[in-house]
């Protein structure tokens, strides 16, 4: 089958890597040049997103399209609903909610689910009292991720600073968030497949350094009910959005109460760890829902770590993370990025094991 996925980065490429040995032929539409995907065999349409004829185009050159990146143009998501040349999954629906943080907080709010109160803030209501106590985290509607396109408020006087300067683009829309001082961060990694069936890793604990993710631990260290609780709002979750491939959904632990925040239509960097937990990886679960094909009947994931590799110190956490695979129960994962920077994701480690029997040197990546 010819897959074909919008956005090239280092998603496309793991994508990639469990899609050609199965047979199928890869391919990536992107505005970026020696992509992580091109460089590990997709073919390569380099466009920009907004380009309707070469769009067009790719989707005749493919069987069935989906997605690394949700921050897709919302009319070409809207093309990608409307044309009946390739099937698309996740439905492009999906990618709209989960773009724009308002749209996002309602629909879980609409399910039931509970969530930070939260505020949509606009220029045309910027002048009415908001009602949730302080601190506040406020983010751009779209196009935020790890920390960028946000801010966080402690008081009425903050709060008058920021809309000084908030709407000198006059479209600029906000998010208010109450802070939810949480004990930890938890993520779910699900795949639904076409016939409805849900294959579901359980909880992985999350931990952040500068908003980015630092490290994954499976399985959560977490009661075993709110375990359960968790699988079964993500998997209500992605019901509500009739949903086809991997997913990651976000959750805050607050006083033994799960908070839903986000979630990303797409395979997730807390489901790293999935390569080499000793069972199918999330990639590979996407790629066979996507392609039509069955679950497998046993995923039984053991205990696994994952540590991103970033740009800051590159060439020093290479050194150590080579000499940790000494030990094979260490799975180094690059993304053939052409530059590394401050906060750039260029890579992960995963262990095969759990915190307590980890290398020190681990931590320091």
């Amino acid at each position: 089958m010819k897959i074909g996925v919008f956005g090239s980065g280092q998603l496309g490429q793991m994508m990639c890597l469990e899609a050609i040995p199965l047979g199928h032929r890869f391919y990536c539409y992107s505005p970026e040049f020696s992509s992580p995907s091109e460089k590990v065999g997709a073919k390569a349409v380099v466009a920009p997103y907004d380009s309707f004829s070469e769009i067009e185009n790719f989707l005749e050159s493919v069987d069935v399209i989906s997605f690394e990146f949700e921050n897709i143009p919302k009319p070409t998501l809207e093309l990608l609903d409307k044309q009946s040349i390739a099937a698309v999954y996740p439905p492009p629906k999906a990618l709209i909610i989960a773009q724009d943080r308002y749209l996002e907080k309602t629909h879980f709010r609409k399910l039931g689910f509970r969530t930070a109160e939260f505020f949509h803030l606009t220029k045309g209501n910027s002048h009415l009292k908001v009602s949730i106590p302080f601190p506040w985290i406020i983010k751009t509607l779209r196009f935020g991720y790890d920390g960028k396109g946000q801010v966080k408020v402690k008081d009425n006087s903050e709060y008058e600073n920021f809309l000084q300067t908030a709407f000198e683009n006059e479209k600029s829309e906000y998010l208010i968030e109450e802070v939810i001082p949480f004990q930890k961060e938890i993520s779910i990694i699900l795949t639904r497949f076409q016939n409805g069936d849900l294959v579901c890793y359980g909880a992985v604990e999350n931990e952040h350094k500068n908003h980015i993710l630092d490290l994954s631990i499976f399985p959560a260290r977490i009661p075993v009910g709110l375990n359960l609780e968790a699988i079964e709002i993500a998997s209500k979750l992605a019901e509500s959005l009739h949903y086809v491939g991997t997913m990651g959904v976000e959750f805050f632990l607050k006083d033994n109460k799960l908070y839903l925040n986000e979630f990303a239509p797409r395979p997730h960097n807390t489901g790293h760890y999935t390569q080499d937990c000793q069972s199918f990886s999330q990639f590979f679960l996407h790629v066979q829902a996507i392609t039509g094909n069955s679950p497998p009947t046993d995923v039984r994931p053991k205990p696994t770590l994952m540590k991103n590799i970033l740009g800051n110190s590159y060439k020093e956490s290479i050194l150590i993370a080579n000499e940790l695979m000494k030990d094979d129960r260490y799975r180094l994962h690059l993304y053939a990025k052409d530059e590394a920077k401050q906060g750039r994701k260029m890579g992960h480690l995963n262990f095969k094991g759990t915190l307590e029997e980890v290398n020190p040197l681990f931590h320091e990546l």
